[in-house]
């Protein structure tokens, strides 16, 4: 009896609960529920993620690593207020103004946004997400009306020991409820003292100084902007094709500012970075259509074959046709 209560109690306060680990970057996106988002793997390699997920009350907390540099590309929750907390980005020719995450802060998310940004080959980063009602009736008025106006990412610069002072209360917070087994009463009090401490976490970051005088810094520039732009041109029926020369006039980009700016953005090339959206939006067809390989590559201008099946195996670390056989093999 007191373990089915016990485990009643785990449902009402621990709402959902995940963790697992991945090979693969679709996977990976699609594992995140009522998180919608799209991820494109940009550097070469087999794909290694891992999240974790849970769900209390009114607040969400869940990790994600990935190593490899993938693009994210999400629309933020309805109703949510949501802040990024990095464990660790690795350091990359990208600058944090035109990726659009700090590594050296906190990244406050828009609400209820489009989002995207360019993650490094090495990413491990906390989301926090907390419904709107309860900022409501805890932040004054003028905070919190902020806060729902934003719709690009803000950054909160931090120095070096309270940014993981943050990190490592987040984390210990996590695994305290990762790891009760004790009486049903002792995890209700638990839980619940638990979901007021990431909320009393949160208060602090958007009622800090820096935030409260309005001195937040708006993350994404021009660069961001360009890439933006390239990427959804090449991700469409009529730019799947194209080259860089033929974005270049279709966007009235010069070829110099192109290059500059994916370079700031993501730290890679135009032509590597394309290539590569190309190339996952290939391989999300080959797993959703009955098309031939030939007619899929053909569909994001690879017309030929042996360069197809080379570029695609250096991205993914295994070739068009193991990629079908592996999902079939999940079905």
């Amino acid at each position: 009896m007191l373990n089915l209560l016990f485990l009643a109690i785990l449902g009402i306060y621990i709402m959902f609960s995940q963790s697992a680990t991945f090979d693969d970057v679709n996977q990976h996106a699609h594992s995140l529920q009522n998180w919608p988002q799209e991820y494109d793997q940009i550097s070469a390699g087999r794909f290694e993620g891992f999240l974790e997920d849970i769900q209390l009350d009114s607040v969400r907390v869940f990790r994600e690593r990935m190593k490899q540099s993938v693009v994210q590309d999400t629309h933020t929750p309805k109703g949510k207020i949501s802040l990024m907390i990095p464990h660790h980005v690795e350091a990359s020719d990208a600058s944090e103004q035109a990726r659009q995450i700090l590594s050296s802060g906190i990244t406050l998310l828009p609400y209820e946004s489009d989002f995207s940004f360019v993650g490094p080959a090495q990413l491990d980063y906390s989301i926090v997400s907390i419904d709107q009602q309860t900022f409501a009736e805890l932040l004054s008025h003028d905070t919190y009306t902020r806060l729902i106006g934003f719709k690009k990412s803000y950054g909160v610069k931090m120095d070096a020991d309270m940014l993981n002072t943050l990190r490592h209360d987040l984390a210990l917070l996590v695994y305290n409820l990762r790891t009760v087994n004790k009486t049903a009463t002792y995890a209700k009090q638990l839980f619940k003292a638990i979901e007021d401490k990431i909320i009393q976490f949160a208060l602090t970051i958007y009622e800090s100084e820096e935030t409260h005088n309005n001195s937040l810094k708006r993350l994404g520039n021009q660069h961001n902007y360009i890439v933006q732009r390239c990427h959804e041109y090449v991700a469409s029926s009529e730019g799947s094709c194209a080259s860089i020369v033929d974005i270049c006039k279709a966007l009235s980009i010069p070829h110099r500012t192109l290059n500059y700016s994916f370079h700031k953005a993501t730290g890679t090339s135009p032509m590597q970075y394309l290539r590569a959206v190309k190339l996952n939006a290939a391989k999300r067809e080959l797993i959703t259509s009955g098309l031939s390989v030939t007619d899929v590559a053909a569909n994001y201008g690879f017309f030929h074959m042996g360069y197809f099946s080379q570029e695609y195996r250096r991205l993914f670390g295994e070739t068009p046709s193991m990629t079908r056989k592996r999902y079939a093999d999940r079905v």
